[in-house]
């Protein structure tokens, strides 16, 4: 048998921000970044940074960042918003039970990127791929306007 090729799926930006309510992400202890965060680092004139961070696959993080470098990547997102794609989506399991609540699994500087760009009226989708429970899928790329919460 013969893999298909799954070539992603187009989710609402407002709604998968639902799920981040505070829209806020760490990749350091104690330091968290916000939407206006971004928003400062912009209006100052942080330069955008191009250089992968790292995921579990291509591009193992081989030395820890500072939050004012992961803004910078995010920034550099928000400038080729082309390459705000392929953002890697699941959902949080815990035993044998699958939750409705998607969880990231690669391209958090790319979503953030995409939350911003959305909260200023730049983008309304982000491409994922997504391999999570059928109906949440459903209720982030708006075929169906109720969540589901079981």
């Amino acid at each position: 048998m013969e893999a298909q090729n799954y070539d992603g799926v187009y989710i609402l930006i407002k709604r998968l921000r639902g799920f981040f309510p505070e829209d806020e992400f760490a990749w350091n202890l104690n330091e968290v970044i916000r939407l206006d965060d971004i928003s400062r680092a912009i209006q100052e004139g942080k330069e955008e940074q191009s250089s992968p961070f790292g995921d579990c696959w291509h591009y193992r993080p081989s030395e820890a960042r500072t939050t004012e470098w992961h803004i910078r990547r995010i920034i550099y997102f928000i400038n080729h918003p082309e390459e705000i794609r392929d953002i890697g989506l699941d959902n949080f399991c815990y035993e044998d039970y699958i939750f409705p609540i998607p969880v990231i699994e690669d391209g958090n500087h790319r979503i953030l990127a995409a939350m911003w760009l959305n909260e200023h009226g730049k983008m309304e989708k982000v491409h994922c791929l997504y391999g999570g429970r059928l109906d949440l899928l459903d209720y982030l790329t708006g075929k169906i306007d109720e969540c589901p919460d079981e």
